[in-house]
């Protein structure tokens, strides 16, 4: 077992000094804690030891001067938020030069507040602004401009950063101590002003400085406080560099997996399949994205949350209080659309408690209260439909269906009030008070969120204390969409749940703060050369150029990667055990093969004593371990590796798994794929069958068909079945377009209205359409409609609104031409002429052998013709796809024309009405005006009666076949439900001529009328 050399270091320092106060200066109370237990651990006692941190040596200092003089430390938020406030002033006040053309975003603000923070790090104060280190000069004077401004307002609130508190305890005299001895810590960075005060502290005092051993061929890190010993280490893995040299093999396992998921699994595999005590074992990762959250997702799905730690806590957004507040936002970025409101409370992020509603059914009503989005329109349109629902019970009071509606509306009611009156603001652009923001936000996950674990838990207490932290400080306005974008970026980076390594759990850490953990089973992963070990990344407010003119010990960007490469080596020469390096085979998102980081490839290099292996040879060694299937049962963790095994083992289920109860549903899958394969219409197929007539409108008097069942049956009687008797549903919920207003069935139903006034007017003024007399007029008209729809429904803008309204009234246009020139052939009757619906009798038409059917429908005009006969027009708003003038029944799927033309003479018999013609009319700028024409007679209405009865005889008999034409499925909405894709046309067409389908055969007729 190879020693820890700081640990080493430290037992021989501890020992020589046991009565002596020993003070641990540690770069995080963490690294303090950690080697406390690592002494006790090698069975060293630990006496007079105090942990410190540069920080709360400045602090016991100056605290009593803080006391007196009413000083507080600053969050970090804060100092950003008067960051934020001084780039818009001065930008709006035209006073900046360089950041003049910057958008002023919260990540902006943040990396100016930094530069700032990194410059009073380097001592530099308002008085001795280095202007002149600045590659640009206007740089500089924007900078300065900025930090005196930071400077001011700073001092009025009576606020100290982290440097002024440095600078605040160094102007204290120091102060006479009793005898200690300070141990210092290898610090991978830091501040002149740290160690300037650390040296003032300690000035007269007893310093003993630890160091991390010497690597042949790595160039160490700069030490803030020169070593007091050199130190040497016979570590395997202190010969990286100097392979011939090593004394031995190291304990390393080196493993590649084919994703990030993958190297996670594959650590709990070998924790599984060895037994190994999780609190014997550490995961270190490279990079906290993906890993935390493939760790977080693996524990939660085998319900082990409880058995692992993590050192840097998750990121906030992975817990459900984050997830609500995240989900919030989009929310109101979204224009309050109903689809992201509904994804909350599907996730279970808002609580419902205080009503007696689920969750679907809240989502169930909102979506019905016709809302969609826009937040003024949540309370409106909720009110407008218990208005509608207390009117129809005033009208039917036994109609309980409708009394337990209104209910659900009240309770809806009760929830959703003072949820939308919590956020000040109805758009992105509305000014609000950024500190009833915060207070609101609180508020929102105070009283929302129903923690139900303790990650859950931490979340929501560490989000609440991170913004009263701030809230009390806080002043100015915004607007929301500036408050959405700096909240978010401010809180969707805090982490939770991190905790020190437990007894009984598996620690996650990231590898540069894992130098104390002297567990014996380590796993790296994440070592491809895209994480590991980085890139140098330059600050591009403060260049490495201009920071190395500022001051010779300012932190450089570029020496990042050499810090993480070094920190990295450290680790592996802490080790005592067994270590395993693992990194992803691919890069999922961009599917290609990722490549091992060098010192992946090094270790190789000193595992197999070939310091010439290239990274080729490396990944050929790798690959053929690399599989998502496992080849033995015992590695299987999880469900679906079992499926998976099961599948590709035999490429198939083995038949036993069908007889087990749990799997009956299967069994019944297998049955219907088999019976789908065959050439025998099935039940599967849509053959059905039931020995009642209750589907049969011949037959029941109480059943009414409409033009758009009809036709639905006769496109494709399977979608039909789905649709109408099954009653299977398509979610309808509209996504929230910042580019579009208008939804299609919205648009047709402004026009159809639009078209009605218009004729309306016409009509009292006894006057024929004419587009140099009545373009204003229809013009007027439209925008009557479009004001009143605005009102209810809100366009996303100003210009959208422009944009759509000028397409209608180019529509308008193109009808109002299109009449003109069919003017003289009659004179519009009726409009919006309903049967069968509001209260309205049914149109009932006769069929052979005495039967009949209930029609029922809304005809868009009917005129009077010249001759005394009529001409029915129906405007079709959308495509005319489907509609041309040699297919006059499209197979079945064009009914309409027929239906109304039969349904008008039955109901006017009285009259003797006889409709000439139907005519489809596409008044828009799409259709141009086109015409349609259906001339009627007694042959096509005699087809029309055929058809009519060969699609009932399908919903008499139960036979709901598939349609016959692949087209018909273009743009289904049930194509996921029916999977006719799935069938071999070859296949299908051999069910439909099987002798008993006789439904099929009723298609197959139907589709002889086109």
């Amino acid at each position: 077992m190879n020693p820890h050399s700081i640990i080493e270091q430290l037992i021989e320092i501890v020992t020589n000094n046991k009565l002596t106060e020993k003070i641990f200066v540690v770069p995080s109370h963490r690294d303090g804690q950690l080697v406390i237990q690592a002494l006790a651990r090698a069975g060293q006692p630990v006496l007079n030891v105090k942990v410190k941190t540069f920080m709360d040596l400045a602090l016991e200092s100056i605290k009593p001067v803080m006391k007196k003089a009413d000083y507080k430390q600053m969050p970090y938020q804060i100092g950003k938020q008067y960051i934020f406030s001084e780039l818009q002033k001065l930008k709006a006040n035209k006073q900046l030069n360089y950041f003049n053309t910057v958008q002023l975003t919260p990540a902006f603000s943040q990396a100016v507040y930094q530069a700032i923070l990194d410059l009073k790090q380097a001592r530099v104060s308002v008085q001795t602004f280095p202007t002149q280190a600045f590659l640009k000069r206007e740089k500089g004077e924007d900078l300065y401009q900025l930090f005196q401004a930071y400077e001011q307002k700073r001092q009025e609130n009576r606020l100290l950063d982290t440097a002024d508190i440095f600078e605040l305890a160094m102007q204290q005299p120091v102060a006479p101590k009793k005898q200690s001895l300070y141990i210092f810590f290898p610090h991978e960075a830091y501040y002149r002003i740290e160690k300037e005060f650390f040296l003032h502290y300690t000035k007269g005092e007893e310093v003993v400085a630890l160091d991390f051993p010497a690597v042949v061929g790595l160039e160490p890190l700069p030490s803030m406080v020169p070593p007091t010993k050199n130190i040497e280490s016979h570590h395997p893995f202190s010969f990286l560099y100097q392979i011939e040299n090593a004394p031995s093999e190291p304990d390393l396992v080196l493993k590649a997996a084919i994703s990030e998921d993958e190297e996670i699994h594959g650590v709990f595999r070998e924790l599984k399949n060895k037994k190994l005590p999780f609190d014997q074992s550490v995961i270190f990762y490279t990079s906290g994205r993906p890993y935390v959250e493939s760790v977080l997702r693996f524990v939660q799905k085998q319900k082990l949350e409880e058995c692992v730690t993590f050192a840097e806590g998750v990121p906030v957004n992975l817990t459900k209080p984050g997830k609500l507040i995240k989900g919030v936002f989009q929310w109101m970025r979204e224009n309050y659309s109903i689809k992201m409101l509904a994804k909350l409370i599907r996730e279970g992020c808002i609580s419902l408690n205080q009503i007696e509603l689920s969750g679907e059914k809240v989502i169930e009503l909102l979506q019905d209260a016709d809302i969609h989005w826009g937040k003024e329109r949540y309370i409106q349109k909720l009110h407008e439909k218990m208005t509608d629902l207390a009117l129809k019970i005033k009208e039917d009071p036994s109609n309980t269906r409708v009394v337990q509606k209104l209910e659900r509306y009240k309770q809806l009611e009760k929830w959703l009030t003072p949820w939308m009156e919590r956020f000040e603001g109805d758009s992105t652009w509305s000014t609000i008070s950024y500190k009833q923001w915060l207070i609101a936000l609180k508020d929102l996950i105070s009283i929302e969120d129903n923690s139900n674990n303790a990650l859950n838990t931490s979340a929501k207490n560490q989000l609440i204390e991170a913004i009263t932290e701030v809230e009390h400080l806080a002043d100015g306005d915004m607007t929301l969409g500036e408050a959405l974008n700096d909240t978010e970026q401010w809180l969707m980076k805090l982490t939770v749940g991190a905790s020190m390594p437990k007894p009984g759990h598996l620690h996650i850490s990231p590898h540069r703060i894992g130098l104390y953990l002297d567990r014996p089973h380590v796993y790296i992963v994440g070592l491809d050369n895209g994480r590991f070990p980085g890139r140098q990344k330059e600050d591009p407010i403060l260049l490495d150029l201009e920071r190395k003119a500022i001051h010779p010990e300012m932190t450089l960007g570029r020496e990042f990667v050499k810090r993480n490469f070094y920190l990295f080596v450290q680790l592996l020469l802490t080790t005592k055990g067994h270590v395993q390096m693992s990194y992803p085979f691919m890069d999922t998102v961009e599917n290609r093969r990722s490549a091992p980081a060098h010192i992946f490839l090094q270790a190789y290099r000193l595992l197999t004593k070939q310091p010439s292996v290239t990274g080729e040879e490396l990944v050929l060694a790798l690959q053929d371990d690399v599989h998502f299937i496992q080849k033995e049962t015992a590695n299987v963790l999880h469900e679906n590796e079992w499926w998976a095994k099961q599948v590709w083992d035999q490429s198939q289920l083995d038949k036993e798994v069908f007889n087990e109860v749990s799997f009956m549903h299967l069994k019944q899958a297998e049955l219907a794929r088999e019976a789908r394969r065959n050439e025998v219409f099935t039940e599967f197929d849509g053959r059905v069958e039931y020995d009642h007539d209750k589907l049969d409108p011949r037959k029941n008097e109480q059943l009414t068909i409409t033009t758009s069942k009809l036709e639905m049956l006769g496109t494709c009687p399977y979608k039909y079945f789905l649709k109408h008797i099954l009653y299977v549903e398509e979610e309808q919920i509209e996504e929230f377009d910042m580019y579009s207003w208008l939804n299609p069935p919205t648009r047709g139903s402004l026009m159809h209205e639009v078209f009605e006034r218009f004729y309306g007017r016409l009509k009292e003024a006894k006057e024929k359409p004419q587009v140099e007399q009545h373009l204003d007029l229809i013009i007027e008209i439209a925008d009557q409609v479009l004001s009143f729809e605005r009102e209810s429904n809100p366009p996303p803008s100003e210009i959208i609104y422009l944009l759509e309204r000028q397409e209608i009234l180019e529509s308008c246009a193109v009808f109002l031409k299109a009449e003109e020139e069919a003017s003289g052939e009659g004179d519009p009757l009726f409009f919006e002429f309903n049967f069968g619906i509001s209260g309205q009798d049914p149109a009932t038409i006769d069929l052979a052998n005495g039967e009949s059917i209930r029609l029922s429908g809304k005809i868009d005009r009917v005129d009077r013709l010249k001759n005394g006969l009529y001409a029915i027009i129906d405007y079709k708003t959308g495509s005319s796809y489907g509609y041309t003038e040699k297919a006059y029944f499209n197979g079945g799927r064009k009914l309409q024309h027929s239906l109304y033309a039969l349904a008008f003479e039955k109901l006017f018999t009285h009259q003797n009405a006889q409709v000439s013609s139907s005519t489809y009319l596409f008044p828009t700028l799409k259709g141009q005006g086109e015409r349609i024409v259906r001339k009627h007679n007694d042959e096509e209405r005699q087809q029309f009666l055929t058809i009519v009865e060969h699609l009932c005889d399908l919903l008499a008999k139960g036979h709901f076949p598939y349609t016959d034409a692949a087209d018909d499925c273009k743009y289904c909405d049930y194509k996921i439900v029916c999977q006719r894709h799935t069938y071999e046309e070859e296949v299908l067409a051999k069910k439909h001529e099987e002798e008993t389908a006789s439904g099929a055969l009723r298609l197959k007729e139907v589709r002889s009328y086109d």
